[in-house]
C-alpha cells in the first residue's frame, strides 16, 4: 500500500496576528507519506486546525482519497475549533 499526501490546508492565515509571523506552516518530508506541521497558532484565535489530504493505493489498481484533521488547541485546557472557510494553503504561496 502507498499513501501520498496531496495537500494541507488550515483554518488560520499563514501570517496572521499573534502567530509568530512564521511561514509556511507545513513542509513536505522526504517521504511522500509524511509532512511536518507547525504547532504554533494564533494566540487570539480558537486554535489551528490542519486538514491533510491524501491518496492511498493498494498497488493493484485500487485507490481512495481521504482527509485527516490535526488540531492545535489554544491551550491544553481547550479544543481547537475548525473555523474554515476560508481555508489557507499551509505550504504557502
Amino acid at each position: 500500500m502507498t499513501l501520498t499526501i496531496t495537500a494541507v490546508t488550515q483554518d488560520e492565515p499563514l501570517n496572521g496576528e499573534d502567530d509568530g509571523n512564521t511561514s509556511p506552516d507545513a513542509k513536505r518530508a522526504s517521504a511522500g507519506n509524511e509532512v511536518f506541521l507547525r504547532a504554533e497558532r494564533s494566540g487570539r484565535g480558537d486554535g489551528r486546525v490542519y486538514r491533510v489530504a491524501f491518496t492511498a493505493s493498494d498497488g493493484k489498481g485500487g485507490t481512495c482519497e481521504g482527509t485527516a484533521t490535526v488540531a492545535v488547541p489554544l491551550s491544553r485546557a481547550s479544543k481547537a475549533v475548525d473555523s474554515a472557510p476560508p481555508s489557507f494553503d499551509s505550504f504557502g504561496p
